[in-house]
């Protein structure tokens, strides 16, 4: 797929389908911030949606962020967009996961597997299709 320019209605697009991920009792322990100048886009663990009950030691929480970054990472290679992923970038900032470096530029995809070059690939089209009450 061409790669299109980044601009606040794909971004929009990318964390929709990224918070399409499923998580433990539908928490959505996740939260996103785009640094415009750098085009970074920061995926952050939401701690005040942890269950200390249910997950006391916060590996669910971890893995629905995990399943969040895929689905960021899906959704950027359907629109053609190269993202460098770096995790845990600050050590120091538990709640930090990743640092998405996003880019429009025109080089091959790294996640080229996630959307094969004349097709949108099998994997994007179920991202938009979950509904509400999914665990």
């Amino acid at each position: 797929m061409l790669a299109q320019t980044l601009d606040d209605t794909m971004l929009v697009d990318l964390v929709s389908d990224a918070t399409a991920a499923p998580s433990m009792h539908n928490a959505q322990p996740w939260h996103f911030d785009y640094e415009r100048s750098s085009r970074t886009l920061a995926l952050r663990a939401d701690f005040d949606r942890a269950m200390p009950e249910a997950d006391p030691s916060t590996r669910a929480l971890h893995v629905g962020c995990g399943a969040a970054l895929l689905n960021l990472r899906v959704s950027a290679a359907h629109h053609g967009l190269s993202m460098v992923t770096a995790l845990l970038p600050v050590p120091s900032d538990q709640a930090l996961l990743a640092s998405n470096l996003l880019s429009d530029s025109p080089q091959e995809p790294r996640d080229a597997v996630l959307a094969p070059p004349r097709d949108p690939g099998p994997a994007y089209q179920p991202v938009p299709v979950r509904r509400p009450g999914d665990t």
